[in-house]
């Protein structure tokens, strides 16, 4: 069964920047730098990283702060 587009990032308001495009803005609610480590690690690249090995394929992903694009996962 193939799970719905865009269910690792649609809990996330994302937006997309470009119709044909592969970037994204989130919104991730949080309360500490580690809690948003957490769902950057294990929620969202975790999860996506699960999805493609059952499909037999990889992710390629950058993650980065929009306020301060120096921060990055």
């Amino acid at each position: 069964m193939t799970p719905p587009k865009g269910l690792v990032l649609a809990p996330y308001q994302m937006e997309k920047h470009s119709p044909d495009g592969w970037e994204y803005d989130l919104s991730i609610p949080y309360q500490t730098d580690e809690e948003l480590d957490a769902i950057i690690y294990d929620d969202i690249l975790g999860e996506a990283n699960r999805i493609a090995d059952n499909r037999n394929c990889f992710i390629e992903a950058d993650v980065s702060a929009v306020d301060d694009p120096d921060r990055q996962w």
